[in-house]
């Protein structure tokens, strides 16, 4: 299995990115490929709502030549994308928020062609943190992230919060376990739709 992992944090020593930490090492210990991008250390510029790359079928297509370009095509080729961010004010980092409307770029028509996405292959996770109750304070980005996925008609595999109760405490034990269990769905939930697809495609193949 093939892991693209986003870091939203704006701060090296981020209690995000030490919880992603953790659930990276579940995935790697279990096998997973992983590719880890740390938006603070790229240039993500702002969509400028051309819509010039919905027209150029074969390719992310985007015309700002940025580190989206190379980010892109990870996620493309990525059984998993995982993103995460510390909540500022009930959302996403700038960082994150301007990969996620760059991501629209993936969806592809014209006046004469239907709407489709490329993204044919990928899952979609979160992993957040915040100084409240994370059950109330991540679910505006929890739903966005929901709702991408729906768009692009690929299975949203839920989130992992964590509260911050300060660094030197982000990997206690309820953290490590709650990264543990989520690394263990995500892979079963992969695992589990590459067997269906297979077994689907067999039944159709029977049938031709």
């Amino acid at each position: 299995m093939k892991a693209c992992i986003i870091l939203g944090n704006t701060r090296e020593k981020s209690i995000t990115e030490a919880t992603v930490k953790l659930f990276s090492d579940e995935l790697a210990a279990r096998g997973a490929e992983i590719k880890t991008f740390a938006l603070r250390e790229k240039t993500i510029q702002s969509c400028v709502g051309c819509d010039k790359c919905h027209a150029i079928m074969d390719s992310f297509g985007c015309v700002i030549k940025d580190d989206m370009l190379e980010i892109a095509e990870e996620i493309l080729s990525s059984d998993l994308v995982v993103f995460s961010s510390p909540i500022y004010t009930w959302f996403a980092t700038p960082p994150l928020k301007a990969l996620m409307d760059r991501l629209y770029a993936f969806t592809k028509f014209t006046d004469t062609i239907d709407m489709f996405n490329l993204l044919k292959k990928p899952h979609f996770a979160l992993i957040t943190t915040s100084g409240d109750v994370c059950a109330s304070n991540c679910d505006l980005l929890d739903e966005a992230i929901k709702r991408f996925a729906k768009f692009v008609k690929r299975p949203y595999l839920g989130y992992f919060a964590a509260q911050d109760e300060g660094y030197e405490n982000c990997a206690r034990q309820e953290v490590a376990d709650g990264t543990r269990v989520f690394a263990e769905k995500c892979m079963a939930s992969i695992k589990a739709w590459f067997l269906i697809t297979i077994l689907m495609n067999s039944l159709v193949h029977k049938n031709i």
